[in-house]
């Protein structure tokens, strides 16, 4: 394997080593889309390519040995640039594979797609004003990592949505539990579902939104059907054995040890962390956008 010189560079803030089977993945769907020398100038595009003389037999084993000798720098060197030009190659893959029409193109994005958010990467594709393919590839979950800031794909989300109360207590628990402020973070954790569920619930079920505190209880009982069954419909109520009593569930352990302090540790606080950013990101998906309020 070559070896890699380090560099400096900025430090990023949330980031995650992609694992070897979705480095197999990325490999095998790189040879597959480009030529060898297609692929030399990609790796030199993006960075991965870092000068390397040596000379391959064959095209898997020259990207395999670019994409191993950066994640190692990642991994045992501290060399955040190496990961963020692993990055950078995966969105041009992406790229190419998404403007193509060449047959097979589509199944091999979702492939990849698939492995990337097993390590907790979200790949968005789509298409700008000039009809222009476009790609980004964000990180599902906040890190305490120290890079150059990048939202999370719930974060543009709540954004986009126009959820701007939600998105600033979940970009506070982000600030204090990098700071390991746990009962803060908690704090600001429990004012962002709240805000997120009440949002959901006016949107999605005709809940009347009042100036009251504490409307979280409320809304959530909007949200789902008591002893319901599966299956959950997109846009539609959860039922409470789908999704209901998951929800319920959460919130009823957002409150203990809120924002008191002295009452959270670090364990407590990554695992509410993980466990409300994975329940806002299950509630934003099944109640989309496009799902239009039920009629008065």
């Amino acid at each position: 394997m070559g070896s890699r010189r380090a560099r400096p560079g900025p430090r990023l803030v949330r980031v995650t080593l992609l694992s070897t089977k979705t480095l197999g993945v990325l490999t095998s769907t790189a040879t597959w889309c480009w030529s060898t020398s297609d692929l030399k100038t990609m790796l030199m595009t993006s960075g991965v390519w870092d000068g390397n003389p040596v000379a391959f037999s064959n095209k898997d084993e020259l990207v395999r040995d670019r994409l191993l000798t950066a994640r190692e720098a990642f991994r045992y060197g501290d060399d955040a640039q190496a990961l963020q030009d692993t990055l950078e190659f995966v969105r041009l893959l992406a790229l190419e594979l998404h403007s193509s029409i060449r047959s097979g193109h589509e199944a091999k994005l979702g492939v990849l797609r698939e492995a990337l958010r097993s390590d907790g990467y979200e790949l968005q594709t789509g298409w700008d004003s000039n009809l222009a393919s476009t790609c980004r590839l964000l990180p599902s979950e906040p890190e305490a990592a120290p890079l150059s800031p990048e939202i999370t794909v719930l974060e543009r989300e709540l954004e986009s949505r126009g959820y701007m109360e939600a998105l600033g207590h979940y970009q506070q628990a982000v600030a204090n539990f990098a700071d390991q402020n746990h009962a803060a973070s908690n704090g600001q954790l429990r004012s962002a579902l709240e805000s997120l569920i009440v949002n959901l619930a006016v949107d999605h079920t005709g809940y009347e939104k009042t100036d009251r505190a504490n409307q979280g209880g409320a809304a959530i009982r909007s949200l789902y059907v008591e002893d319901g069954r599966p299956p959950a419909v997109i846009g539609e109520r959860l039922p409470e054995r789908d999704g209901g009593a998951m929800l319920q569930g959460i919130w009823d352990i957002s409150h203990p040890n809120g924002s008191h302090p002295g009452l959270s540790d670090a364990q407590e606080g990554r695992m509410r962390m993980q466990l409300i950013t994975a329940l806002a990101q299950f509630l934003l998906r099944h109640f989309p956008a496009s799902t239009a309020p039920p009629a008065a």
